[in-house]
């Protein structure tokens, strides 16, 4: 007797029904993956932003300005008497909203006044962050729970 070796229509299908069933059960939390990396990569990319625009200010020996565009932060700094963008920081997600202020960073590493930025996309499942800045110029990222205290 010859007898041919593989899968039986039958095996295949359990198989593929397991797999379809595993993957409905974890799509919700990589989904709640996602949403929670796109919070964090915003804010990110917020204290890079900071933190970019403070040694601007320390190298170039003068003020630069964060100022709040539409929904954009945008360094600004002197150069040659000319107030000229350097780097500007716009939401890159749908859905993340960011409570952006103005403020004048001076040529110590010092800062107008204290902030405290809020990173967040009204989704209660995702940990919402603040940028915490001191009037020191000192800056972390905390999560919303905790606060910037």
């Amino acid at each position: 007797m010859n007898k041919a070796s593989g899968f039986t229509l039958v095996e295949l299908m359990v198989v593929v029904g397991i797999i379809a069933i595993m993957a409905v059960l974890a799509f919700p939390s990589f989904s709640q993956q996602i949403m929670q990396d796109r919070v964090v990569t915003t804010a990110n990319q917020l204290n890079s932003v900071y933190k970019f625009a403070r040694s601007e200010a320390v190298k170039r020996d003068s003020d630069v300005k964060l100022v709040v565009s539409g929904k954009k932060w945008q360094v600004k700094a002197p150069v040659d008497g000319v107030e000229t963008l350097l780097r500007e920081f716009a939401i890159s997600h749908q859905g993340i909203d960011v409570s952006l202020v103005d403020r004048t960073i001076m040529s110590t590493g010092e800062v107008s006044l204290a902030s405290t930025i809020l990173v967040k996309d009204n989704n209660e499942k995702t940990t919402d962050y603040y940028l915490c800045v001191l009037k020191s110029g000192q800056n972390w990222l905390a999560e919303k729970s905790t606060g910037c205290a």
